[in-house]
């Protein structure tokens, strides 16, 4: 049996690695300068401690790029093996421990990212493996062709050599890659640009980065962690993410975790959030950024929050622009995730007043975070605000009341029925804001306080019933009234309640409620919803009766009691029962407007005639 090799389409494999595994040419800037890092890492591995490695930008605005690192280099079997071999590491040969800590990439497969912006890349190199070693120069080409030659100081740069096509000869181990820009990605080498995706990328790199253009050089990293090495300056943190992020925190928060060996900084936003906003944070893969995601690594919740995130350990994707997710990463995760409570916590504890002002920015996460996080319910939940008959109280108020907490359960009916609560006393919780019920119902659990929602019955606790000699004086005009409102599906009571000044109270339960949602909506809907419409109504309980309470304390009330001509009677009952309507915030179907201004028109009839 005869075995073959399979044959790479090196133009084919560009296409895929700028239309499928890298998100722009951006990323080639990443990727030479992950290959000068593992260059860096590699010479000190063969030779110990050899100096400080360092890499270097030489820039022609708009034409040319020279990248050089002080690295192992290579040697002319490493050049094979490495750049002609798609998909070969010139870290294989290390035991697979090194290669998770201490190397970032694979040199031949990053290499290939630079054909996104120049029809050719040429390297030279000289290898760190023995002193007199030569110095190569590797050119290759989109088609997949390559040359080899050796360079000789003597050669220098050839007089009228246009750039990259003469020797770049090295003195020291190393490598130089020169790449001339190709048509349309003249903005890849522009000086400003080059020098924005250094800093993105490499600014956490442990060797220092230098731009160098007409003579003059700019180093662009601090080539150390912030955060890590020395005792924390808070001061200088907020200042460096600052500078990162372009903008002001409100605090920052510190981080270490063995597991991925994952380091960094939270900085706690200075401005509201939305819950479900996402956002950008700088990672980074042994010192080079990676994503500005945070999937799978920052808390979901910590939306407050924008993180600067250094790990060794974790394992990259394919693209290098996130992680994989193991057990490891939810390790870190719970470490960060365990930092920022543990922030929280502290900060309510020793400084309330800047806790304070820090709930008060992001109190809606922190609910969030509260529901999810058995401890920090109970530090968090005194500091949540729900709306009541009784004005805005806080958690800590509820739970350090006696009395049981009724809630309504949506909008309209906490309108509807605060009235009512408010003039007797009573409390009543509005829950129709985000998570106010879901925090309501955890606060009892915690507290062993009665929580439950408001029903029919307790709204008539609140009502008295009428004594047996008003019972009889009211009864012709209960009557009445129930024939005039039986056409609107709704019955008549006469009860004595607070305050005396509201002459009715209209009561309807939530099926009711639906069918006059579904009534209004209809009576503006296009034809094409009608059906639609009435199959919802179809499905909703037939004896769903509203209430409409006549006040018999009230002096509007007893006078109509006194009413014995059931047609003016119908009057006064249809315009007091759009007014309890209105007070309960209840839309008014067209029908009901137009009957409350023939009512009022007929009284203005009949005075005007009278007079």
């Amino acid at each position: 049996m005869e075995d073959f090799r399979f044959k790479v389409n090196l133009g084919g494999m560009i296409e895929i690695l700028s239309d499928h595994l890298y998100s722009s040419p951006d990323v080639y800037i990443r990727e030479l300068l992950q290959n000068g890092a593992d260059a860096i890492t590699g010479k000190k591995k063969i030779l110990g401690d050899s100096g400080d490695g360092a890499v270097t930008l030489e820039i022609t605005e708009g034409e040319q790029l020279i990248f050089t690192d002080n690295g192992q280099g290579l040697t002319k079997e490493e050049i094979h093996q490495f750049l002609a071999i798609i998909g070969e590491s010139s870290k294989r040969e290390l035991e697979d421990k090194d290669l998770r800590t201490d190397y970032i990439g694979r040199f031949g497969i990053g290499l290939l990212s630079c054909f996104m912006v120049s029809d050719e890349i040429c390297l030279v190199t000289k290898s760190c493996r023995g002193g007199d070693a030569p110095v190569l120069e590797w050119r290759g080409k989109p088609d997949g062709t390559y040359t080899i030659r050796e360079l000789h100081g003597e050669e220098g740069q050839k007089d009228g050599d246009s750039p990259g096509e003469g020797n770049f000869y090295l003195e020291s181990s190393g490598t130089k890659v020169i790449l001339q820009a190709k048509e349309g990605m003249e903005e890849y080498f522009k000086r400003e640009t080059i020098e924005h995706l250094l800093t993105y990328y490499g600014l956490l790199m442990p060797f220092p980065i230098s731009i160098c253009q007409n003579g003059e050089e700019k180093q662009i990293n601090p080539t150390y962690l912030p955060w890590e090495g020395r005792k924390t300056n808070k001061k200088e943190l907020l200042l460096f993410g600052q500078m990162l992020f372009g903008e002001q925190f409100f605090d920052c928060v510190t981080f270490q975790s063995e597991e991925g060996n994952v380091s960094g900084v939270a900085y706690i936003l200075n401005y509201t959030v939305l819950p479900s906003v996402k956002s950008r944070h700088r990672i980074y893969l042994k010192h080079m950024m990676l994503t500005e995601k945070g999937d799978n690594l920052i808390p979901d919740w910590a939306v407050f929050t924008k993180c600067i995130v250094h790990s060794t350990d974790l394992r990259p994707t394919a693209s290098r622009e996130g992680f994989y997710v193991d057990e490891t990463l939810e390790a870190a995760r719970e470490t960060i995730e365990d930092s920022l409570i543990q922030y929280i916590d502290t900060l309510a504890e020793e400084e309330p007043e800047r806790f304070g002002r820090f709930f008060q920015i992001h109190h809606l996460t922190l609910m969030s975070l509260a529901l999810a996080t058995p401890k920090l319910f109970v530090r968090l939940i005194d500091y949540f605000e729900f709306e009541t008959t009784r004005g805005t109280m806080t958690g800590y108020d509820l739970r350090m009341g006696t009395e049981p907490l009724v809630y309504a359960p949506t909008r309209e009916k906490y309108k509807q029925l605060s009235q009512l609560f408010f003039s007797q006393g009573q409390l009543l919780i509005n829950v129709s804001y985000v998570h106010a019920l879901d925090l309501l119902v955890q606060l009892g659990r915690v507290f062993e306080k009665t929580v439950s929602p408001v029903e029919d019955w307790a709204i008539e606790d609140l009502m008295q019933d009428l004594s047996p000699d008003d019972q009889d004086e009211g009864f012709e005009f209960l009557t009445m009234a129930n024939r005039i409102l039986k056409k609107h599906d709704c019955r008549a009571e006469l009860k004595y309640f607070s305050p005396a000044q509201q002459p009715t109270f209209y009561l309807l339960d939530e099926q009711a409620l639906l069918s006059r949602q579904i009534a209004a909506s209809r009576s503006k809907a296009d034809s094409m919803f009608f059906q639609m419409l009435d199959a919802f109504a179809a499905d909703i309980q037939t004896d769903t009766v509203a209430a409409l309470y006549f006040n018999y304390q009230n002096p509007i009330v007893k006078k109509l009691a006194e009413i014995e001509d059931e047609a003016t009677l119908k009057i006064f009952v249809e315009i007091l029962y759009v007014q309890a309507l209105q007070i309960g915030g209840f839309p008014l179907h067209n029908d009901e407007m137009g009957m409350l201004n023939r009512n009022i028109l007929t009284l203005m009839e009949r005075g005007l005639s009278d007079g």
